[in-house]
């Protein structure tokens, strides 16, 4: 599974994906072009400084350390001649490299959905990810959602409320259902 940038820039999201990925629920990659997209982002979003994203990259290596995928030549020209906005050609580009079957992404209109199908990529949102992770794995979910909560400042309820507005109410309450399961 790759994850593009508009996952791994909000924390709640990457915090339970990453948990999630170290837990063995999932498989989770990115590269370099998809990390320095989430970096820019952080920076002009919310001002944080080149030293923080930096930071923040070494983590995110250094805890998954098979996640970081090298684009190769020839998936940057199969993306380049792919019909869709040039900005995510990388994306996509990267997900050939990582041999994804799935790419998790907000931003899934922004993908050829015929042409990954034929390639065996399936296009998943974040919040549809978290709904299938609360139901087929209950027990992983809850761990990263533990693991979330104890690396956030947020209280449970907020934290939830967070992951209701990044991933809709749905996967909140699919948490919330798995949370009650213990």
């Amino acid at each position: 599974m790759l994850a593009d940038a508009n996952i791994l820039f909000s924390r709640t999201l990457r915090d339970y994906f990453l948990y999630a990925a170290d837990l063995g629920a999932i498989e989770l990659h990115w590269s370099q072009e998809i990390l320095d997209e989430m970096s820019r982002n952080l920076r002009a979003s919310i001002g944080l400084e080149i030293e923080d994203t930096d930071r923040l990259e070494r983590l995110m290596n250094a805890y998954l350390e098979f996640a970081l995928v090298d684009v190769s030549d020839e998936a940057e020209s199969e993306a380049a001649e792919v019909e869709m906005d040039a900005k995510d050609r990388h994306v996509l580009a990267a997900a050939l490299s990582a041999d994804a079957d799935i790419l998790l992404t907000d931003n899934i209109r922004h993908f050829p959905k015929a042409w990954m199908d034929e390639r065996g990529i399936e296009l998943i949102g974040s919040g549809d990810l978290i709904i299938h992770l609360a139901e087929s794995m209950p027990g992983k979910i809850r761990s990263a959602h533990e693991m979330t909560l104890r690396h956030s400042k947020k209280d449970q309820e907020d934290l939830l409320d967070t992951l209701a507005r990044c991933a809709g109410p749905s996967a909140a309450m699919a948490v919330r259902r798995a949370l009650a399961e213990d």
